[in-house]
């Protein structure tokens, strides 16, 4: 089960702006590409008629949702080095060490597994 404090980070991330953008840039090229494949003489042909407009839609939709879920995904493995996207409590996967970052801060190492460090949410 989720935990409430997990289910709004996980919020957070997915609705900022880096998020966004690289969902919507991805989406846009993708999706773009897929329909031409796809249905491309009748868009290029303008025959609305035989064009599926739910199959245009989630052939924008499918790339948007993947592309959001990964960055999501990368952006919750807090990796030592790197800036955290959203304040929160960390946990060492491998010892148990705890800590908190703030938003923008850099991620530290643990001090007991040093570089080898795996954070995950507390």
């Amino acid at each position: 089960m989720i935990k409430m404090h997990h289910f709004k980070i996980y919020c957070e991330i997915i609705v900022s702006p880096s998020v966004i953008n690289r969902a919507l840039k991805v989406s846009l090229i993708v999706g773009t590409t897929l329909n031409l494949i796809n249905q491309g003489e009748a868009l290029v042909a303008l025959d609305v008629a035989n064009v599926s407009l739910i199959k245009l839609g989630f052939t924008y939709f499918v790339p948007f949702s993947v592309t959001t879920y990964t960055a999501t995904t990368m952006k919750l493995e807090f990796l030592i080095g790197t800036k955290a996207i959203v304040e929160a409590d960390l946990i060492c996967k491998k010892c148990g060490y705890e800590t908190h970052v703030q938003e923008n801060e850099l991620i530290p190492e643990c001090p007991a597994c040093g570089i080898n460090t795996h954070w995950k949410l507390k």
